[in-house]
């Protein structure tokens, strides 16, 4: 899929093959990365305009690209970073404010705690996992990627990420038998 074509911008002279090459290379790698920033981000608008920063910032600068793939993750990656530390310091505004929590009437309160208490401690099982597996756990089980898709995106087999996915279940199933009484 591309991973080593040139795409970008040399000199000052921009001419329409490289007007095409840049619209090529965006129509190609835009859904792909959609899904990853989502994926970081948890926010389809935010991970649109991390989207748009970075390709902007390749037609704005000229940015000659050797490895497409390598190079789009990486900014998107970084991007979905500078997000995370911005909405940390708006989530501790909002926290001094005190805002309330909305609470949804008709829910049994006790079964929303626990329900809550459950996936609290899932996530946390998960990230316990090795990084690259953990990545793989996400994007298979949160986020909806094919083993094929995450195969391409983080250039490995599809073998490699079955692999990942089968002990990533196995470490799962194992916490959870273990700890039983707090997942009932």
């Amino acid at each position: 899929m591309g991973e080593n074509n040139t795409v970008g911008f040399n000199g000052d002279h921009v001419n329409e093959s490289m007007g095409k090459a840049f619209e090529d290379l965006y129509r190609r790698m835009f859904p792909t990365l959609k899904k990853y920033a989502i994926y970081l981000v948890k926010d389809t608008e935010e991970a649109q305009l991390i989207l748009n920063d970075v390709f902007i910032a390749i037609w704005k600068n000229k940015i000659l690209i050797v490895n497409e793939k390598a190079y789009l993750f990486r900014a998107v990656k970084n991007g979905a970073n500078n997000y995370h530390k911005t909405s940390r310091l708006n989530y501790q505004l909002i926290e001094e404010e005190e805002v309330q929590e909305i609470i949804d009437a008709k829910a049994d309160p006790y079964q929303t705690y626990v329900n809550k208490d459950r996936t609290r401690m899932l996530y946390d099982l998960i990230d316990q996992m090795p990084e690259r597996r953990r990545l793989i756990f996400y994007m298979y089980r949160i986020e909806g990627f094919s083993y094929k898709e995450i195969a391409a995106l983080l250039d490995i087999s599809v073998r490699t990420v079955e692999d990942h996915l089968v002990k990533g279940f196995q470490f799962l199933q194992e916490k959870v038998l273990k700890n039983k009484a707090e997942f009932r």
